[in-house]
Protein backbone atom coordinates (compact mmCIF):
# COMPACT_ATOMS: atom_id res chain seq x y z
CA UNK A 1 0.00 0.00 0.00
CA UNK A 2 1.52 3.42 -0.89
CA UNK A 3 -0.19 5.59 1.12
CA UNK A 4 -0.97 5.47 5.94
CA UNK A 5 -3.18 7.39 7.69
CA UNK A 6 -0.72 9.35 10.08
CA UNK A 7 -3.55 10.62 12.47
CA UNK A 8 -6.36 12.79 12.46
CA UNK A 9 -6.76 16.06 14.10
CA UNK A 10 -10.28 16.82 14.67
CA UNK A 11 -10.84 17.40 10.93
CA UNK A 12 -6.73 17.27 9.58
CA UNK A 13 -6.17 13.77 8.15
CA UNK A 14 -2.82 13.16 8.36
CA UNK A 15 -1.45 11.19 5.28
CA UNK A 16 1.61 9.85 4.19
CA UNK A 17 2.44 8.50 0.54
CA UNK A 18 5.16 6.05 -0.51
CA UNK A 19 6.18 4.75 -4.02
CA UNK A 20 3.60 4.43 -6.34
CA UNK A 21 -0.04 5.19 -5.55
CA UNK A 22 -2.35 2.53 -6.84
CA UNK A 23 -6.31 3.92 -7.85
CA UNK A 24 -7.08 1.13 -4.50
CA UNK A 25 -4.93 3.48 -2.37
CA UNK A 26 -6.86 6.84 -3.44
CA UNK A 27 -10.43 4.88 -2.89
CA UNK A 28 -9.23 3.95 0.62
CA UNK A 29 -8.13 7.37 1.02
CA UNK A 30 -11.79 8.92 0.02
CA UNK A 31 -13.50 6.37 1.84
CA UNK A 32 -11.33 7.74 5.41
CA UNK A 33 -12.21 11.37 4.09
CA UNK A 34 -15.97 10.48 3.43
CA UNK A 35 -15.99 9.17 6.93
CA UNK A 36 -14.93 12.76 8.53
CA UNK A 37 -17.19 14.58 6.09
CA UNK A 38 -20.07 12.23 7.41
CA UNK A 39 -19.32 13.59 10.82
CA UNK A 40 -20.21 17.39 9.69
CA UNK A 41 -16.80 17.96 9.38
CA UNK A 42 -14.90 20.04 6.58
CA UNK A 43 -12.09 18.23 5.77
CA UNK A 44 -8.31 19.33 5.88
CA UNK A 45 -5.71 16.92 4.06
CA UNK A 46 -2.17 17.19 5.08
CA UNK A 47 -0.10 14.87 2.94
CA UNK A 48 3.73 14.05 3.58
CA UNK A 49 5.36 12.41 0.06
CA UNK A 50 8.23 10.83 0.97
CA UNK A 51 10.28 8.53 -1.97
CA UNK A 52 6.88 9.32 -3.85
CA UNK A 53 7.13 7.27 -7.89
CA UNK A 54 3.86 8.89 -8.94
CA UNK A 55 0.82 6.86 -9.86
CA UNK A 56 -0.13 3.73 -10.72
CA UNK A 57 0.18 3.35 -14.82
CA UNK A 58 -2.48 1.97 -16.93
CA UNK A 59 -5.72 2.38 -14.70
CA UNK A 60 -8.57 5.24 -15.23
CA UNK A 61 -7.80 7.90 -12.61
CA UNK A 62 -10.04 10.08 -14.71
CA UNK A 63 -13.01 9.40 -12.60
CA UNK A 64 -13.99 13.27 -10.75
CA UNK A 65 -17.63 11.81 -9.33
CA UNK A 66 -15.47 11.76 -5.18
CA UNK A 67 -14.42 15.57 -6.81
CA UNK A 68 -18.07 16.47 -7.67
CA UNK A 69 -19.77 14.73 -4.49
CA UNK A 70 -17.19 16.18 -2.05
CA UNK A 71 -15.13 19.03 -3.42
CA UNK A 72 -16.95 21.34 -1.32
CA UNK A 73 -16.77 19.29 1.98
CA UNK A 74 -12.77 19.58 1.58
CA UNK A 75 -11.29 23.33 3.01
CA UNK A 76 -7.65 22.54 2.48
CA UNK A 77 -5.06 20.64 1.12
CA UNK A 78 -1.37 20.71 2.16
CA UNK A 79 0.99 18.39 0.27
CA UNK A 80 4.88 18.39 1.59
CA UNK A 81 7.83 16.83 -0.57
CA UNK A 82 10.07 16.77 -3.33
CA UNK A 83 9.06 20.21 -5.36
CA UNK A 84 9.62 18.11 -8.69
CA UNK A 85 5.76 16.72 -7.93
CA UNK A 86 3.89 20.38 -7.29
CA UNK A 87 2.54 20.62 -10.93
CA UNK A 88 1.90 17.00 -11.18
CA UNK A 89 0.12 17.45 -7.77
CA UNK A 90 -1.93 20.24 -8.77
CA UNK A 91 -2.98 18.80 -12.18
CA UNK A 92 -4.07 15.50 -10.22
CA UNK A 93 -6.34 17.25 -7.29
CA UNK A 94 -7.53 19.54 -9.85
CA UNK A 95 -6.11 22.95 -8.32
CA UNK A 96 -7.74 25.61 -9.86
CA UNK A 97 -10.56 23.60 -10.59
CA UNK A 98 -12.58 23.63 -7.25
CA UNK A 99 -12.83 25.41 -3.89
CA UNK A 100 -10.48 23.91 -2.15
CA UNK A 101 -7.39 25.64 -0.81
CA UNK A 102 -4.48 23.67 -2.38
CA UNK A 103 -0.90 24.58 -1.66
CA UNK A 104 2.48 22.27 -1.78
CA UNK A 105 5.73 22.91 0.37
CA UNK A 106 9.29 21.63 -0.17
CA UNK A 107 10.26 18.74 2.42
CA UNK A 108 12.06 20.85 4.92
CA UNK A 109 8.62 23.07 5.59
CA UNK A 110 6.49 20.79 7.62
CA UNK A 111 6.03 23.58 9.92
CA UNK A 112 4.76 25.72 7.30
CA UNK A 113 2.33 23.35 5.98
CA UNK A 114 1.03 22.30 9.59
CA UNK A 115 0.49 25.82 10.54
CA UNK A 116 -1.50 26.94 7.10
CA UNK A 117 -3.51 23.44 7.32
CA UNK A 118 -4.39 24.61 10.46
CA UNK A 119 -5.51 27.97 10.07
Amino acid sequence: MAYGITRIDDAVLHVTISGVMKLSDQQSLQTAGMELIAKGRKLRLLVTLVDFQGWEKGVDWGDVGFMIAHGDDIAKMAFVGDERWKDQVFAFVGKGFRTTEIEFFPSASMTAAESWIHA
